[in-house]
């Protein structure tokens, strides 16, 4: 797409736009966690489980992402934003279905989709956002996904008790659909630089190949991997933990779920507006580092004689740092990707993190079972927010 172009569409729309694309496709992508417990009851699995239904829709994130340079080039961020959105509904259709299997398989189609959301946001953004401004437009950008929780945690188990919990992935589905025909106006537009002719060859999983050869972004990768495993986390695992541990209701727990997600978008903001302000990114990414070791450590000891405000004032604390990092890590990695590589290296970069997904889902579910509580396994998760401060700590020093 042409540079005249891009500055004809004003960033204001292009970020509302791609911010709407994030938002719908997590809150598609969250209607089951929201829901977990009376999901677990109607198919007959244990409500611990329900992280291996996240787990699956984040492998086909990272599998995707590994192709988003290729992907990008032949179809363009505009037609790619709309696949995205298109193949994330048809997941959220057959999630309604009350079987395993097709939820499995519906689950890792709509992480195809799922995967695409960041690469195409990334490289519509960076054509435009000067570079004083990036950590600030990337943070507001990736609101996109607390707003999509908070909508999930608001809308699915009210949706759940009244309707069924089929109805919460239809909804999604409606609402990824609508998007995705509503951005065809613009959609030329955005995608006038693609390469129609380009095919699968040795450079289609060139992002992986950028990421291996920068130093400084492989110790990235590593850092992503684990602060993401504390984001989902908390978000796939809040209804559970205070549903089958501080003796919540499903709405009750929903409501919570809400808020935390409301931390993270406001922490975001919050987060990447000092980032700009005081041109301080990696030193905010360590200091999230050290509060999500902290947090961690705390969700061991939940339980129902919490008080219901120091839960809420202890899941926003915590949320406000474990969402908080996505903008900032977006743009440190974006500073660090060679020129016109920024959605590649972003899709390059997004198969580490959404690793960090798939293994802390999967994880906490089996680590869960075997030590008799979600809280308890979040001792698991501490030691990797340790893990991730230092890797983020290495990868700053080998950038200076």
């Amino acid at each position: 797409m042409s540079q005249t172009k891009d500055r004809e569409t004003p960033l204001w729309f292009v970020l509302l736009s791609v911010t709407a694309v994030q938002g719908i496709a997590t809150f598609s992508s969250l209607t089951l966690a929201a829901t977990a417990p009376v999901v677990a009851a109607d198919i007959g699995v244990p409500v611990e489980f329900i992280g291996f239904q996240i787990a699956l829709i984040y492998a086909g994130a990272s599998l995707i992402s590994a192709a988003s340079g290729f992907l990008l080039r032949r179809w363009g961020p505009g037609r790619v934003g709309q696949i995205s959105l298109v193949m994330c509904g048809g997941g959220a259709i057959m999630m309604a279905v009350p079987s395993v299997p097709v939820i499995a398989f519906g689950s890792l189609f709509m992480g195809l989709g799922y995967g695409m959301t960041n690469p195409a946001g990334a490289e519509l953004l960076m054509r435009i956002t000067p570079a004083h401004r990036r950590n600030i437009v990337y943070s507001i950008k990736q609101t996109g996904i607390p707003i999509g929780g908070i909508l999930a945690g608001a809308i699915a188990p009210v949706a759940a008790e009244n309707f069924g919990w089929q109805t919460a992935p239809l909804i999604g589905a409606a609402s990824c659909l609508v998007l995705a025909f509503a951005l065809q106006p613009w959609r030329n537009g955005w995608d006038k630089g693609r390469d129609p002719g380009a095919r699968l060859d040795s450079s289609t999983f060139v992002a992986m190949t950028l990421i291996w050869k920068l130093p400084a972004l492989r110790w990235m990768g590593i850092a992503g991997f684990n602060y993401a495993f504390i984001q989902l986390a908390i978000s796939t695992f809040t209804v559970t933990i205070l549903v089958t541990e501080a003796q919540f209701s499903l709405i009750a727990a929903g409501a919570v779920l809400a808020a935390v997600q409301a931390a993270g978008v406001v922490g975001r903001l919050v987060w990447g507006w000092f980032a700009d302000r005081w041109g301080i990114g990696s030193e905010l990414l360590l200091a999230m580092g050290v509060i999500n070791v902290v947090g961690a450590a705390a969700m061991i000891w939940i339980g129902p004689d919490w008080p219901v405000w120091v839960i809420y004032a202890f899941f926003v604390a915590f949320a406000a740092s474990a969402y908080g990092w996505t903008g900032i890590f977006m743009t440190s990695t974006v500073n660090l990707a060679p020129p016109t590589y920024a959605g590649t290296v972003v899709g390059g970069i997004g198969v580490p993190v959404y690793a960090g997904v798939i293994f802390g889902t999967a994880a906490l579910s089996i680590f869960a079972d075997a030590m008799g509580s979600v809280s308890n396994a979040f001792a698991i998760v501490a030691v990797l927010a340790a893990i991730g401060t230092l890797a983020l700590m290495k990868a700053r020093r080998i950038s200076r």
